[in-house]
C-alpha cells in the first residue's frame, strides 16, 4: 500500500530529525578566577578536595543560595592552587552581596576553610585575581560548605556587621 505524499514528507522530517544530534543550549557562563592558599606550615595529604562556591547572601544578612560550586583533587599538590569557577551571570542580581566560600578537606574532615567574608561579582567586588587565604580548623569539626548551618553562620557575621554599620550611621546621624 502506498502511502499518500503528506505522510511520506512527514515520516522523511521525523526520520531526518531523530538522526540529528541534540542541539543543547548553551547557558551563558562567566568565571571567577584566582589563587587559594593558607599560612600555615603544613602538608596536604595526598587525597585533600577542594571545594569552592559562590554563594548569595540577603541584604539581612540571612544565608543565602549556593550559585556555583567546584570541587577539584588536590593529587598531592600542595598550594598555591589556581582555579577558574565558573557561574551563569543570569541569575546574579546586581542589588545583593555575593561571597566565595571554601574548604581544604581529607578523609570526611575540614583542614582548612575560609572564614572571612571574600566579596565578589557585584559592586566593585573582583572576578579576577582573586587571594582566597583559608585559615587551619583546629580540633573541630565545622558543617559542610553550602550547608545551611554554614551558611548560617555567615550570615550571622554579616548580620552583626550589618548591624555594627547601621549602629554608626545612626549615631552619626544623632550627633
Amino acid at each position: 500500500m502506498l502511502l499518500p505524499r503528506p505522510r511520506i514528507i512527514y515520516l522523511v522530517i521525523g526520520l531526518l530529525l531523530t538522526m540529528v544530534p541534540t542541539i543543547t543550549i548553551a547557558q551563558p557562563t562567566a568565571t571567577l578566577s584566582g589563587i587559594i592558599t593558607y599560612r600555615e606550615q603544613i602538608t596536604l595529604p595526598a587525597d585533600a578536595l577542594v571545594t569552592l562556591q559562590i554563594a548569595e547572601v540577603t541584604a539581612q544578612g540571612t544565608g543565602g543560595r549556593v550559585i556555583a560550586e567546584q570541587t577539584f583533587s588536590t593529587g598531592g599538590a600542595q598550594p598555591p592552587f589556581r582555579f577558574n569557577l565558573a557561574y551563569n551571570p543570569a541569575i546574579i542580581d546586581a542589588g545583593r552581596v555575593y561571597t566565595l566560600q571554601g574548604r581544604i578537606q581529607s578523609g570526611g574532615r575540614i583542614l582548612f576553610t575560609t572564614y572571612t567574608l571574600i566579596p565578589v561579582i557585584t559592586g566593585s567586588a573582583p572576578r579576577s585575581d582573586i587571594q582566597v587565604v583559608m585559615t587551619s580548623v583546629r580540633g573541630s569539626s565545622l558543617p559542610a560548605a553550602g550547608s545551611h548551618l554554614w551558611l548560617v553562620g555567615l550570615a550571622l557575621g554579616l548580620g552583626g556587621l550589618g548591624g555594627l554599620v547601621h549602629g554608626i550611621r545612626y549615631r552619626r546621624r544623632a550627633w
